[in-house]
């Protein structure tokens, strides 16, 4: 099952309990993030590292909180699919959202609900690295990413708009997380994607606009690695 990231935005305690114990049954993967307050989850979805890939709005008493909520979600050009959980159906035929449902929430409706956005993640390619630096928990996906580099117990994550993310880690930190993947170890300090590769150098890769030595350890296996690569990419005549 692909790796999802599912937003719970419900100001009735209760109700979120029993909707995020819901889901982590039925999607045992998935990361749940459970905001109070619709201004907390405003805050968070501005955050590029809490892209959602669903989020569950709770839809009780004021109506035009949760719709301005999601207007404003909206206008921040974020189009994530909402499901408004309420208390009944009166403002079903009122709303416009990617589905509606009401409490109590029965797990065969979760299911249904689910069915089609994890399917969606899945042709979506779902592969993310997960991390925790300080207080913050980031959920980068891989097709984000063009190179990771460390140094001094340090590692830092070059994404493909430009964007750099620090933490304190080692790179074989998240070598079970990229296990299987398209990152290559090329040099003690350097993981790249090779979906990202636009050439190969002698001793070098270039990603993008940045030259990422080759060491002299890695050298056969990379060039090898990459061949295999372009291999797999070529369509068959």
């Amino acid at each position: 099952m692909a790796v999802i990231t599912i937003a719970v935005c419900d100001e009735v305690r209760k109700d979120a309990q029993k909707l995020v114990k819901k889901l982590s049954e039925l999607i045992p993967e998935a990361e749940l993030l459970v905001y109070r307050k619709r201004e907390s989850l405003l805050k968070g979805l501005k955050d590029e590292h809490k892209r959602c890939d669903v989020l569950f709005m709770g839809l009780d008493g004021e109506k035009g909180e949760s719709l301005e909520t999601v207007r404003a979600i909206r206008l921040g050009g974020n189009y994530v699919p909402v499901v408004l959980v309420a208390a009944n159906d009166h403002f079903y035929k009122e709303v416009f959202a990617f589905n509606y449902i009401t409490k109590p929430v029965g797990i065969g409706e979760l299911e249904h609900v689910m069915k089609p956005i994890l399917r969606s993640c899945e042709l979506d390619g779902g592969k993310v690295l997960h991390f925790q630096y300080r207080t913050q928990i980031y959920t980068l996906q891989h097709r984000r990413l063009a190179y990771i580099s460390s140094s001094l117990h340090n590692v830092v994550f070059h994404l493909t708009d430009g964007t750099v993310i620090r933490c304190r880690a080692r790179l074989t930190d998240f070598s079970d997380q990229l296990a299987d993947s398209s990152f290559l170890r090329c040099h003690q300090s350097f993981l790249i994607n090779l979906e990202k590769v636009t050439s190969l150098n002698k001793n070098s890769f270039i990603v993008g606009g940045a030259e990422i030595p080759i060491s002299r350890t890695y050298l056969k296996n990379s060039r090898q690695k990459y061949k295999d690569y372009l291999d797999q990419q070529k369509v068959p005549s």
